[in-house]
């Protein structure tokens, strides 16, 4: 666990009490403050991703991506897939691994694939509660994970996983289809803008969160790329929802670098990323700064 200074842990405990935030980034080494410039390759939306259907290799769509299941560190775990029923009723809510599917995001456009046929996936574990809490039990984590283990030419024996793919449960469900569309709150509790979107780098990990602010009903509306380290999230389990907050004050929001356009290319411009990371104190191995950012904190540093 990383190093924290006096000054970010009272910024902490002033988040904690208004907010009472998790950081989405506890361990540092792993989070997306570490990042390299050149993983942001592509703009790659996850409300594009959602809704997206999933192939098999026959070129049949066998079911449909709903949300995704993120890490505090903000890697995608799960894939909520739906299968079955009309038009959305009667489906059955399946948890996919994220290994397990081969994902591809091509000129703009996302490719959802899974080598299983419509019946066999209909087997799979389903999802019975509104909250996903299954994810939380270790026994029936460990059922999913041994169904979509990768099989042997005879299908009647699973290879076996690499440790670093052990079946894992998850503390809290954080669900990107609940994080979009959730209202940013600042320490002093003001209401400072609601995610728009969230951006994944080249490894599909979370790296910005899209804020918009101001405009009426989704015009003038102005958009601020946030690094994913420098929010901290407070999950509601019974309700599903979820609060987003910021360790900065309106006025550090009103002045932050701006994407122009809901496309967010301006992202991608040289040395742009860069210039929000450092805006919002999440630093780069690459930038020579060892002291980083404390997304516990969200602290409020230029």
């Amino acid at each position: 666990m990383m190093h924290r200074k006096m000054t970010a842990k009272l910024s902490f405990c002033c988040l904690a009490v208004v907010l009472s935030s998790i950081g989405v980034a506890a361990q540092q080494e792993s989070g997306p403050a570490q990042r390299s410039p050149s993983d942001l390759d592509e703009i790659r939306k996850v409300s594009a991703l959602l809704d997206a259907d999933v192939v098999n290799k026959a070129n049949e769509t066998i079911a449909g991506l709903e949300d995704l299941v993120l890490s505090p560190e903000g890697t995608i775990l799960y894939a909520v897939l739906s299968h079955g029923g009309i038009a959305g009723v009667g489906a059955n809510y399946l948890a996919v691994p994220w290994e397990a599917l081969d994902v591809r995001h091509v000129k703009g456009k996302w490719a959802v694939n899974l080598d299983m046929t419509k019946e066999a996936l209909g087997k799979a574990p389903t999802i019975q509660s509104d909250n996903y809490k299954e994810l939380t039990n270790q026994e029936w984590v460990a059922r999913v994970h041994d169904f979509f283990k990768p099989r042997s030419a005879g299908q009647d024996q699973a290879v076996p996983e690499p440790k670093s793919r052990t079946p894992q449960t998850v503390p809290m469900v954080l669900r990107a289809s609940k994080i979009i569309g959730a209202t940013l709150r600042n320490t002093q509790n003001e209401d400072v803008g609601e995610v728009e979107d969230l951006l994944l780098d080249r490894n599909y990990r979370v790296v910005y969160a899209i804020i918009g602010r101001g405009g009426v009903l989704g015009i003038g509306e102005s958009y601020v790329p946030v690094p994913w380290s420098r929010l901290g999230l407070k999950y509601n389990q019974e309700t599903n929802a979820i609060t987003v907050g910021i360790d900065a004050t309106r006025q550090k929001l009103e002045q932050a670098p701006l994407v122009k356009g809901d496309s967010y290319s301006t992202l991608l411009a040289p040395g742009f990323a860069g210039q929000v990371d450092r805006y919002f104190g999440a630093t780069r191995p690459d930038q020579g700064n060892s002291q980083g950012s404390n997304p516990e904190s969200g602290s409020d540093r230029p």
